[in-house]
């Protein structure tokens, strides 16, 4: 009777197997395509220089002053598909004050990255051409592809530089970005330099 079983379903129990197996590979073969762009490597160049001096300065005294950050960062995919995510926003977040659970509760000023820039060229002695440079808003990478890039922000409202130079000690500083799926992500940046200690390096 064992036999008459295997014999009658053979070919059903192979083709069974057979999809399963073909189900596995699909399966597979789609999260491997799938991309999966992350940031793998950053580090932020914090201005502080003038910081001492600032610090003794009103909102309307900081009016023509401005804080240029700089962010090193590497992005990967690691999968084969071709995949993007946004070049992220720089987070600069201040304590408010207040508490929650313990926690200190934060504030945070939000800089986005420089996407372009305007060159210029001679042509004359009276006539300068302009064109501005697209760096692009996002990050673009193909399967395995990998990208080492350096981005630049920019605060110039007096009102944020004055909250930020008050609590220089107290901020933590994180990106944000979202993927090609639309979903956000927000992520520490744990490595800070500060921009007078790069100048002394060179």
């Amino acid at each position: 009777m064992e036999n008459n079983f295997w014999g009658a379903n053979f070919w059903g129990i192979i083709g069974t197997i057979t999809g399963c197996a073909g189900l596995i590979v699909s399966w597979f073969s789609f999260k491997y395509n799938t991309p999966k762009v992350e940031i793998d490597k950053m580090y932020l160049v914090i201005p502080d220089g003038g910081m001492p001096d600032w610090k003794n300065k009103s909102e309307a005294e900081l009016k023509s002053s401005y804080l240029d950050y700089e962010l090193e960062i590497v992005v990967s995919n690691r999968r084969g598909g071709a995949g993007s995510i946004d070049k992220p926003n720089l987070l600069i977040k201040i304590p408010s004050g207040k508490q929650f659970f313990l926690l200190n509760k934060y504030k945070a000023i939000v800089s986005y990255p420089q996407t372009q820039h305007t060159e210029s060229k001679q042509e004359s002695e009276s006539v300068t051409s302009y064109w501005t440079v697209r760096h692009g808003r996002a990050f673009n990478l193909g399967g395995g592809e990998k990208v080492d890039e350096k981005l630049e922000y920019n605060i110039d409202k007096p009102d944020m530089i004055y909250a930020i130079v008050q609590n220089f000690d107290k901020l933590q500083y994180f990106v944000e970005y979202w993927d090609n799926n639309g979903k956000r992500h927000e992520k520490r940046v744990e490595r800070l330099l500060k921009e007078s200690e790069i100048d002394k390096a060179y």
